[in-house]
């Protein structure tokens, strides 16, 4: 367990004042302990809802504490090193050891957004006498700045999405669908050593103009071909958007994807250290609406990344436009314009903004490709 990412947490804590916190599986019990759940559909929800699932307590005063299911013992103690380890058999066995560890609590636990009903409803039952908040904010303001280490996982994930795109890019030919390409992408992916892969958006045609999982539509001349695809490496994240023409491109084609490039080279200008996240925001809005698309984009120009595809800040109008970038912070630049019936463009890219301004963790070039 991280010493240095414990201090930062209970700094936090102290200033918002929470007595504890309930860190259930997800990223923060994966940032704090290392501990992480990669099952699928119905296997997460048997881990996170039934008797399979570890908890962390972390006090304001005092030495976390691990309640880890006995099946899952050897595992745990492995991945986390912890010196206080309380194992469970059952569901009872695990409340009781959440009350004995909360029950002279007087002041406020914080638990995350995420944390099934079900856990909450028994935790709040069994301690009438706290009060329980969502720390989720809080949490994620801690995940905010990287370590180097932390920047050099997203670089390495950054290479492997690339890998997925460039293969993607040599299956793109006339008849072939979305799901075949995709396939080839994902193994691309998992092959140069992706951990997991968050998404594979492949669209074709008219589809590129909106953010839909891969189907049996078949690649055409003259398509406009998007692939958007995250990945991650040790748990963090690289998420990338490549726009691709099959044959020559139409004028429009162009057009709008110079556009969007320009945009996202200006809104890379202005990321740096001390900047707020809304002058990046604007930077890229205002070439967009110039050159007359304001319209037509659908979202923000960007998001945090880090061991969750989507974090803060979030770079919308409406979403942590006040906060002030700072090195460390990871996020991406992506503007988009979607034009309903016809094409839509998007160039994402992941960025670091570091002491003298940026640095851009992708590496992949950025111009229309023709295939």
């Amino acid at each position: 367990m991280s010493t240095e990412r414990l201090r930062k947490v209970r700094l936090l804590m102290e200033e918002e004042g929470y007595e504890s916190l309930f860190i259930s599986p997800g990223p923060n019990q994966r940032y704090l302990t290392g501990l992480h759940y990669d099952y699928p559909g119905d296997a997460w929800d048997t881990v996170i809802t039934w008797d399979l699932m570890t908890a962390e307590i972390i006090p304001l005063d005092g030495d976390p504490v691990l309640v880890a299911p006995k099946i899952s013992e050897d595992w745990v103690r492995e991945v986390t090193k912890a010196d206080d380890i309380r194992c469970y058999s059952g569901a009872e066995s695990r409340m009781a050891i959440f009350e004995n560890l909360l029950g002279d609590m007087r002041g406020t636990l914080g638990v995350e957004g995420h944390l099934p009903f079900k856990i909450y409803a028994q935790l709040a039952a069994a301690l009438p006498h706290i009060k329980i908040r969502n720390a989720s904010g809080m949490l994620s303001r801690a995940r905010l700045v990287k370590s180097e280490e932390e920047v050099d996982s997203m670089r390495r994930a950054a290479g492997i999405v690339e890998k997925g795109i460039m293969t993607g890019r040599e299956f793109i030919r006339e008849s072939v669908t979305e799901r075949e390409i995709s396939i080839e992408v994902e193994r691309a992916m998992r092959i140069h050593g992706a951990e997991s892969i968050s998404y594979c958006v492949v669209q074709t045609g008219a589809k590129t103009a909106t953010w839909d999982y891969p189907s049996e539509n078949r690649v055409k001349k003259g398509d406009m071909f998007l692939m958007d695809l995250s990945a991650t490496y040790d748990g963090y994240h690289a998420d990338i958007t490549r726009a691709t023409v099959v044959g020559e491109p139409s004028e429009k084609q162009k057009k709008v994807h110079g556009i969007v490039l320009d945009a996202q080279s200006k809104a890379m200008e202005a990321v740096r250290d001390g900047v707020k996240a809304g002058v990046v925001n604007e930077a890229a809005m205002r070439v967009i609406d110039e050159g007359g698309y304001g319209e037509y984009i659908p979202f923000g120009i960007g998001h945090g990344l880090g061991l969750e595809a989507h974090e803060i800040p979030h770079l919308t109008e409406y979403q942590d436009m006040e906060m002030v970038l700072k090195p460390g912070i990871v996020m991406t630049l992506e503007p988009t314009v979607n034009l309903p019936g016809e094409f839509g463009v998007r160039i994402e890219d992941d960025v670091l903004v570091t002491a003298g301004g940026r640095e851009a963790l992708t590496t992949l070039g950025r111009e229309l490709v023709q295939i």
